[in-house]
């Protein structure tokens, strides 16, 4: 059997972002609630076990971590994972025991206050995978100094929650601020979470046995001592067994200007050529996106490139793109925050049309050099800024060339963009 994981660096999001909210096993939450959070497509979850303090299990909703909803694993209290993050030394020590497989992977240092979610599950296909964000209020300071923490994903035995690129697993230590640094997020002062620092979301995956039970086993650890907290968030659906391909944005949010593509290039996993599928993308309205066939390297890693268009309609504003991929009988669909910061358009000092003197019978120019997002649209006029009675037939450019000048004239501009207009200073075109 064999094992391979990937990064997936995403923020789900939305135009108006949700504060964070949590609810523990000690609150009223279940084991059945949690299976059915973590169930995602061709997977079927049974037989959960929880080994810790009901207050370290839970559910979430909300906090732009990464990951919308799903069930949060803490090594203290689910509750102090809820933002803003205002307290340098946030944490419940439960003062209970760590783990004995979590202890193997800090030695010679040991772990306190674990939690373990153990389950059984069955998949339809060959493969499996878990969707997570790892977090800490032992960043950024206790990096390097023996606090550990640990999250591990065990699959039958064997440990699938790796660094990516490496075979280094996940902890404190192996992803923050001085390596690894693509996949973490400081948070210091930040709203969505008390946590001080978090991973981008992160996929693991594993070949396995379809129609047959395997066992997981999730569990999170303080090392050192019991004092600051970690947690693990798992996406709703985010533990599955599908046929769908993989897709793994190698950008988190993208900054769209208009009719100007932004490209960002993806990893893909998990083609196979018996099967169909189809990419797809929404959630930005006036958008096209695009995808590049599908090519493989000489080391056999898939890849594609998603084109991102937004139309001259799209609203300025913020976007979650949802980027699906789905099969006759499964989907999967991960995002990337796109903004559009649009700028109205204006004109300042030399960028006005000036006025003109010229030889009777001759023509004048004018152009316009204006600020803003582009693209632009012209129209000029006839007459004093601000007077749309005389619209010009085909000056709908930044240059104007007047009609042979017998006497003064004046003429004007609107430009227009996505999100403004703005009416230029009058220009006269004035004979010798």
């Amino acid at each position: 059997m064999s094992f391979v994981v990937a990064a997936l660096v995403v923020l789900w999001a939305t135009p108006a972002f949700s504060l964070m909210t949590t609810k523990s096993v000690e609150q009223g939450v279940t084991s059945a609630d949690l299976a059915a959070k973590l169930t995602g497509p061709g997977t079927v979850i049974s037989n959960v076990k929880l080994t810790g303090s009901t207050k370290a299990f839970g559910t979430f909703t909300g906090g732009n971590l990464g990951v919308p909803s799903g069930v949060i694993i803490s090594s203290g209290d689910v509750a102090t994972a809820v933002g803003p993050n205002d307290d340098e030394g946030a944490g419940t020590d439960l003062g209970l025991a760590g783990d004995a497989q979590l202890d193997a992977i800090v030695a010679p240092n040991t772990t306190h206050d674990a939690a373990a979610l153990e389950f059984d599950v069955v998949t339809k296909t060959v493969f499996f995978t878990i969707s997570y964000v790892f977090a800490s209020e032992e960043y950024r300071e206790f990096v390097d100094k023996g606090f550990n923490d640990v999250f591990a994903f065990y699959f039958d035995g064997h440990n699938i929650a790796i660094t990516p690129g490496s075979d280094k697993r996940v902890t404190i230590d192996s992803i923050n601020h001085l390596r690894n640094t693509e996949f973490y997020r400081d948070n210091e002062g930040g709203g969505d979470t008390q946590f001080d620092g978090y991973t981008t979301l992160l996929f693991a995956f594993s070949d396995v046995e379809p129609n047959v039970t395997h066992h997981i086993k999730i569990a999170i650890a303080d090392t050192g001592d019991g004092i600051l907290d970690s947690a693990v968030f798992l996406a709703e659906g985010g533990i599955a067994g599908t046929t769908a391909p993989v897709i793994v944005p190698l950008q988190s949010e993208i900054f769209l200007n208009y009719d100007v593509p932004v490209e960002v290039p993806a990893n893909v996993y998990f083609v196979f050529p018996s099967i169909p599928y189809n990419f797809s993308a929404d959630g930005i309205p006036g958008a096209t996106v695009t995808f590049s066939p599908v090519v493989k390297d000489a080391q056999g890693n898939l890849s594609t490139v998603i084109k991102v268009l937004a139309g001259q309609e799209t609203p300025q504003g913020d976007y979650q793109l949802n980027i699906h991929s789905t099969t006759a009988d499964t989907s999967r669909t991960v995002t990337i925050l796109a903004h559009i910061d649009c700028r109205p358009p204006a004109l300042l000092g030399t960028g006005q049309p000036i006025t003109q003197v010229v030889d009777r019978g001759q023509t004048a120019k004018f152009t316009v050099t204006p600020f803003g997002s582009p693209p632009y649209r012209y129209q000029w006029y006839s007459g004093y800024s601000g007077m749309t009675g005389s619209p010009i037939s085909g000056a709908t450019g930044a240059t104007f060339t007047t009609p042979a000048v017998t006497d003064t004239a004046a003429y004007w501009v609107r430009i227009t963009n996505a999100c403004g207009s703005f009416d230029s200073n009058t220009a006269f075109a004035t004979p010798r």
